[in-house]
């Protein structure tokens, strides 16, 4: 089956809005995955998670959320400098908004199921997707290494959500690195507790030796045996959560 990968353009309550979509050529609808971007945009790496997906029966969607900024706004790796200001631009209100108005689309779309949607996002798309579990009514929520979620940090205007973990509505999965400074051991910690607390079905997995970013073969910390089976492990995941059909 061929592979349609494009830009569809989305109306939202701060202007238009640019979503890369992709899914395989088929005649029923299909599961819906939004892809939250990392802190570099929708650049290369995120839009083959998307083909990723499509090849795996999904419908994949990955909405520009630095919209506000420009269109197709992507920032090489490795240039701190470039993304700070427009990591900065992020707020969970805004966050809130281009995933409702990704979600509102979707009845427009013919491939789309709009009863079976879920998120999978990375570093500060994992931090929205834990936000979009806490706000819809999803099929599963995934976010690795979705750091910020228990602390503020300089100069972004995104507020933690610890606090508020018992919101997620939805069968949660959770990756780390052990590895990863910014996301210490102590915060993996707590986040599984205050889980196991609220009673939210996930599952945190924690790959030891890998970094930030291990799942990205775009960048340094690329850890292939650990972006492997995190990859299998997301997969089943998002089989398991979309075995029922639509109410």
């Amino acid at each position: 089956m061929e592979l349609m990968g494009n830009y569809l353009t989305i109306q939202t309550p701060e202007g238009l809005m640019d979503v890369y979509t992709a899914s395989l050529d088929r005649s029923e609808k299909l599961p819906v995955v939004i892809v939250l971007q990392e802190a570099f945009g929708v650049n290369h790496h995120i839009k083959d998670v998307c083909h990723r997906l499509a090849r795996a029966g999904f419908y994949a969607m990955a909405p520009e959320l630095y919209h506000r900024q420009g269109r197709h706004v992507i920032v090489e790796y490795g240039d701190r400098k470039d993304f700070l200001p427009l990591l900065g631009s992020l707020t969970n209100a805004g966050i809130v908004s281009d995933v409702l108005s990704t979600i509102d689309f979707l009845g427009q779309l013919p491939l789309a199921d709009a009863g079976r949607v879920s998120t999978l996002g990375f570093c500060v798309g994992g931090f929205s997707s834990v936000l979009a579990g806490m706000n819809f009514s999803l099929r599963g929520m995934i976010s690795f290494y979705g750091a910020g979620l228990s602390h503020s940090r300089e100069g972004i205007a995104l507020t933690p959500v610890f606090s508020d973990l018992g919101k997620l509505r939805c069968r949660s999965l959770f990756f780390f690195g052990g590895k990863d400074a910014s996301i210490p051991p102590r915060e993996v910690e707590a986040i599984r507790e205050k889980l196991r607390a609220e009673k939210v079905p996930h599952d945190a997995i924690v790959f030891e030796t890998s970094d930030h970013g291990f799942f990205c073969d775009e960048r340094k910390a690329y850890d292939q045996s650990a972006a492997a089976e995190a990859w299998k492990i997301t997969l089943e995941f998002l089989k398991q959560v979309n075995l029922f059909q639509r109410a």
